[in-house]
């Protein structure tokens, strides 16, 4: 991350995410919207301030967190750790308002490519069995499925573990040919 020239730390590979989108490393002045953000976890929620002050007090640390706004307002969020030499995707939230539009994809990208920057061979997450979206979206950008831990979540759905371990996903050229909502069944429906 770099340092703009009004103190505000912006992403060098994703500043502008299209429409308007504005991709950037979360400030302390960003906790209440994030607070309110649908769709971060409930453990996301407790350790937030706490994930914040981290990720702000040293720019080059083990948190990271991007947040992607439009005109000001918060359009979502994704939080990751970098754990020796291995990036972890924490959470990942888009408002209800956002979601298709390519942001996901856009704070997913800008998360790996600052997990990577920061010494990250590979990156890992827990994704939800079910969710089909949010598998579509992570095989798109060259994650694959490795395991499963069932059980996982607190109502009893297993978790998919994936890994990113190559650069490679649609977004920037990789080899995924399969279809990503496809994919995604074939996942699910196969046990992974």
């Amino acid at each position: 991350m770099t340092q703009s020239p009004d103190a505000e730390v912006v992403l060098p590979a994703a500043t502008a995410a299209g429409d308007g989108v504005v991709l950037r490393a979360a400030t302390t002045a960003d906790l209440a919207a994030l607070d309110r953000l649908p769709g971060l976890s409930a453990s996301t929620r407790r350790g937030l301030a706490r994930q914040l002050a981290r990720a702000t007090a040293d720019a080059r640390g083990d948190t990271v967190v991007v947040v992607a706004t439009r005109a000001g307002v918060l359009l979502g969020a994704a939080l990751g750790l970098l754990q020796v030499d291995d990036g972890h995707v924490v959470d990942l939230a888009v408002a209800p308002a956002a979601r298709r539009s390519g942001t996901g994809r856009a704070l997913l990208g800008a998360l790996t490519d600052e997990l990577r920057t920061r010494g990250a061979r590979a990156i890992t997450l827990e994704v939800r069995a079910g969710n089909l979206p949010a598998l579509a979206l992570y095989r798109g950008e060259g994650f694959e499925v490795e395991g499963r831990r069932p059980g996982y979540y607190p109502d009893g759905e297993d978790a998919l573990l994936l890994w990113q371990r190559g650069r490679g996903g649609t977004r920037d050229g990789g080899t995924h040919r399969d279809h990503p909502d496809a994919t995604a069944r074939d996942i699910v429906t196969r046990g992974g």
